[in-house]
């Protein structure tokens, strides 16, 4: 079996290493457990909205730690009506400290042309860089219309 990783940003690059986002806020108590969460996520002092996290539920397992299932990450570029990309995952775990959503299971990530799964991903909140680990299958939509003479 081969196994291939593949990554992603899922913002406008920034230099290396430079953080492209502000802290995601979630507002769940340690211990308590949220059902269909909307979490907003704005950048450019609360002007512009980039993120938004949709989840089945939400469960905070201490002072840094998140659970999440049936989570789905809409990332907005210049149209916030309409979401550029999305990140889907049956459960996530959310790292403060290290800032990383991770997930065990099978994730997909969908955009207008193309949707990529992956048995597992990494997403880095600060730099929005995502890691989908192998094995990894993508589908290109709209293709052959761009390759036309």
């Amino acid at each position: 079996m081969v196994t291939l990783v593949a990554a992603l940003t899922l913002a406008p690059a920034a230099a290396e290493g430079e953080p492209v986002s502000a802290e995601i806020e979630i507002p769940v108590a340690i211990g308590q457990s949220v059902r269909g969460i909307r979490l907003p996520h704005y950048e450019d002092g609360g002007q512009k909205l980039t993120l938004r996290f949709n989840a089945e539920s939400a469960e905070r397992a201490n002072q840094t730690t998140f659970n999440f299932k049936g989570l789905r990450i809409e990332v907005f570029d210049e149209n916030e009506e309409k979401p550029a990309m999305e990140v889907i995952l049956q459960e996530a775990v959310f790292d403060r400290d290290t800032n990383l959503l991770t997930s065990s299971t099978e994730s997909h990530i969908r955009g207008e042309q193309f949707e990529i799964t992956g048995s597992q991903l990494e997403f880095d909140s600060k730099t929005r860089n995502s890691r989908l680990l192998g094995p990894v299958v993508m589908q290109l939509t709209g293709a052959e219309e761009d390759a036309k003479p």
